[in-house]
């Protein structure tokens, strides 16, 4: 089901009556909003949730020769090197953050703002640097951007779940481990893990992501960290 609130494109997938959690998924680099639909199905909690999921817009990617495709914001390279596309990053962040403020004005149910490569990149962008007001963070085979500028946790800073690959061709599982790092130096609460695998997601990342979500969600009933 499409939703105007967001106007390069939304998936909304509407959870039973005794719904408790709401979880908006972003993309990767060129994909679409379809990419990700099937997460919901696969996970047992689906009933319980209430699914989003946002297309980013298309804009020219330099790491791809300017080809335009759908990107939360510009990469030049994975390294660094050339800088980092710090005004794509809180542009985007700021519309995310008008998408969670309209969830919040649906309903008191905790949000989960979580992605897939680029995807999860922006979500940790939005929920950490912008500090966007979610529960948890599902970051699935991505990285930090502006590692740099990177903020003190809060009592209120969500909690991460940080998954990768192995054999991830894309996105150095090295420089996800140290991203990882980062966040526990800086005093985040989350789960890391690995998995034999490339760039992409499997059943057993959805399985415990999910066994992390509910963990956390009970967790924060009583006041307590994950």
């Amino acid at each position: 089901m499409a939703d105007p609130l967001w106007e390069p494109g939304l998936i909304v997938r509407e959870a039973g009556a005794d719904s408790e959690l709401t979880i908006i998924l972003l993309h990767g680099l060129g994909a679409d909003m379809q990419d990700l639909a099937g997460v919901a199905e696969a996970m047992e909690g689906r009933r319980r949730v209430r699914w989003l999921f946002p297309n980013a817009p298309v804009r020219s990617v330099t790491l791809n020769g300017g080809a335009l495709m759908r990107a939360w914001y510009d990469i030049y390279d994975f390294e660094g090197t050339a800088g980092e596309d710090g005004d794509g990053l809180t542009a985007m962040a700021g519309a995310l953050g008008a998408l969670l403020a309209a969830e919040r004005a649906r309903s008191a149910r905790p949000i989960v703002l979580g992605g897939f490569s680029q995807g999860g990149a922006m979500a940790l962008y939005t929920a950490l640097h912008a500090r966007a007001s979610v529960a948890c963070v599902l970051a699935l085979s991505a990285y930090l951007p502006r590692k740099d500028l990177l903020p003190a946790a809060a009592v209120d800073s969500p909690t991460i779940f940080m998954a990768h690959g192995t054999f991830d061709p894309i996105i150095p599982l090295d420089l996800a481990r140290h991203c990882f790092g980062l966040l526990e130096a800086r005093g985040y609460h989350g789960l890391w893990r690995e998995y034999a695998m490339g760039h992409t997601i499997v059943g057993e990342e959805l399985a415990d992501a999910e066994r992390f979500l509910w963990a956390a969600r009970v967790a924060g009933r009583h006041g307590e960290r994950t």
